[in-house]
C-alpha cells in the first residue's frame, strides 16, 4: 500500500512525499556513509524498487560493503531485483554519455518497472563526483528539469555533491535546483531551505495546529452530542411510561366503572379529558423522539403537508398556551400581529416552531420582555421572536442552529440542544430564511421568514 509520506532514513529530513527532489553537499566518505546507508537501508525496508549511481571517493563495491553492514540480506534483495548499486558510466555514461532527455526517460522507465513489480515505488541517488567543470552548465539544466519530471512519478531522488568541488556559485546554483540541501556541520546534517521554503513550511505548520485545533474542538462537541443523545433518549424512554401507565389505570377505571354498570357521565368527562392529556403528551414525546432519529440518521429536510392557513391566528393561539409557562418565568410578552397573514404552511412544524422560539425565550431570558410580532408582506410572511435576556456572543451565533449544541447548558434546566436545530430545518423545509440578530447584554431576536406560497 502506498503511503502519503515515506521515511528518508535520515532524521534530519524526516519523512518525505513521492516526488522528492533534494541533494546533499559532502565532504569524504564518512558523510557518504551517514547518508546514503540509511537512506536506502529506509527504503528496502519500505518495498521500494532503489537505484544507487555511484562514483569516487565511494564506488559500487564500496557501497555493497557498507549496505551490507546495515542490511544483512541485502544479497537476497539484489539478487531478486529490488536494488541495483552501479557505478556512474553505467548509467551516465553510456555510449558516449546520454542526453538530459535520455537520462530522464531512464528514472521513468526504473519507476514503471519498479510498479510493475509491485514495488510502491523508485529510490535513486547519484554521485555528481564525475562531473567535468566543461559540463557543469549543461548539467545544471538538466537537474532543473528532474524536480518536474519526479513530482508526478512515486519516486524520491537525493543528489550528492563533493564540496571541494563546488564554487560559491555553484552551491547557489544546485540549491535553486533542489527543493531542500544537506550539509554536514560539526558532525551533524542540517537543511539549507530557502526564504520561501521555509515560509511555506512555517504556514503549513500553522494552518497544521489550526486545524488539529478545530478537529480537537468539533470531536469535543460531537461527543457532547453524542452524551446528550444517549440521555435524551434515556429520559425519553422514562418519560414514556408515565403517560403510557396513567392511560391504562384510567382505562381500567372505566372499564370496571362501566362493568358494574355505576359509570356516569358525570364521572366519565374528568377521566376521558385525562385520557386525552396523556395521549397529546405521548404524541408530542414520540414527534420529538422522531426529530431525534432524523438528526442521528440524516440530513434529509422535514417533511411537511402545507395546507391554507392564518399565521397570525396560529401565533396567537400558541402565545395563549404558553401564557402560564411565561408567567412563571417572569416573562411579560408582547403579541403584535397583521388581522391576517394568510398562505400555505405546514400548521404543526409552525405550531412546533413558535412553542420553540417561546421555549428558548423562557429558559434563556426569564423576567425579561418577549416580544411576537407577525406580518405580512408581498409573497412572503416574516415570523419574529424577541427578548431581553444576556444575548449570545458572535462567535457561537452560528453553532446555536447545529443539532445537540447547548451554549451554556448550566445556564438553565432542562434542554437537549434541538430547539432551534429544529426551528431552522422547519424552515428550510418551507422554503425559507432564518436571521439571528444578538448582541451580550442587548437580548436575541429571531427573524423567520417565509414563502407565502410554496411550488408543489
Amino acid at each position: 500500500m502506498n503511503l502519503p509520506l515515506r521515511p528518508s532514513g535520515i532524521p534530519a529530513v524526516g519523512d518525505l512525499p513521492w516526488g522528492s527532489h533534494f541533494c546533499q553537499f559532502y565532504g569524504d566518505r564518512d558523510d557518504l556513509v551517514d547518508s546514503l546507508v540509511p537512506y536506502f537501508k529506509a527504503g528496502l525496508e519500505n518495498n521500494e524498487h532503489c537505484l544507487w549511481v555511484t562514483s569516487a571517493p565511494f564506488g559500487a563495491q564500496d557501497a555493497r560493503t557498507m549496505l551490507r553492514n546495515a542490511v544483512p540480506d541485502l544479497d537476497q534483495r539484489i539478487s531478486r531485483g529490488q536494488i541495483e548499486i552501479i557505478d556512474h558510466r553505467d548509467w551516465y555514461m553510456q555510449s558516449g554519455g546520454k542526453s538530459a532527455d535520455e537520462v530522464l526517460q531512464g528514472w521513468v522507465d526504473r519507476h514503471g518497472r519498479a510498479l510493475a513489480q509491485g514495488y510502491a515505488g523508485l529510490r535513486l541517488t547519484g554521485n555528481t563526483y564525475w562531473l567535468e567543470r566543461k559540463d557543469w552548465s549543461g548539467f545544471v539544466d538538466y537537474e532543473a528539469r528532474v524536480s518536474d519530471t519526479f513530482r508526478s512519478h512515486n519516486i524520491i531522488g537525493m543528489c550528492s555533491y563533493c564540496l571541494d568541488r563546488c564554487g560559491p556559485m555553484d552551491v547557489l546554483e544546485v540549491v535553486r535546483n533542489h527543493q531542500f540541501a544537506l550539509i554536514r556541520q560539526a558532525g551533524e546534517w542540517e537543511l539549507i531551505e530557502s526564504a520561501s521554503m521555509k515560509s511555506a513550511k512555517a504556514e503549513l505548520h500553522k494552518l497544521n495546529t489550526e486545524l488539529e485545533q478545530r478537529v480537537r474542538e468539533r470531536t469535543a462537541e460531537l461527543q457532547h452530542a453524542l452524551r446528550m443523545r444517549e440521555e435524551f433518549l434515556s429520559v425519553a424512554s422514562h418519560e414514556l411510561k408515565t403517560p403510557i401507565t396513567s392511560l391504562q389505570l384510567y382505562v381500567e377505571t372505566l372499564l370496571r366503572a362501566n362493568h358494574r354498570g355505576t359509570l356516569t357521565p358525570d364521572q366519565a368527562a374528568p377521566k376521558l379529558l385525562r385520557v386525552k392529556e396523556q395521549c397529546g403528551r405521548l404524541e408530542n414525546l414520540i414527534n420529538t423522539m422522531l426529530d431525534v432519529s432524523r438528526a442521528s440518521l440524516s440530513d434529509d429536510p422535514l417533511p411537511i403537508e402545507p395546507e391554507p392557513m392564518d399565521l397570525a391566528e396560529m401565533a396567537r393561539s400558541v402565545s395563549e398556551d404558553f401564557a402560564e409557562g411565561l408567567q412563571r418565568a417572569g416573562c411579560r410578552l408582547r403579541v403584535q400581529a397583521d388581522s391576517a397573514v394568510v398562505g400555505h404552511w405546514d400548521r404543526m412544524r409552525l405550531e412546533q416552531l413558535v412553542t420553540n422560539l417561546l421555549s428558548n425565550a423562557i429558559k434563556y431570558a426569564p423576567g425579561t420582555d418577549v416580544k411576537l410580532s407577525v406580518h405580512a408582506s408581498e409573497g412572503s410572511a416574516t415570523l419574529v421572536v424577541s427578548d431581553g435576556g444576556p444575548g449570545i456572543p458572535k462567535e457561537s451565533q452560528q453553532r446555536v442552529f447545529e443539532r445537540f449544541v447547548q451554549l451554556s447548558p448550566k445556564s438553565h434546566a432542562g434542554g437537549f440542544g434541538l430547539g432551534l436545530w429544529i426551528v431552522r430545518s422547519i424552515v428550510d423545509a418551507h422554503g425559507g430564511s432564518i436571521e439571528l440578530f444578538s448582541k451580550p447584554g442587548e437580548g436575541t431576536t429571531f427573524k423567520v421568514t417565509l414563502p407565502s406560497h410554496r411550488s408543489a
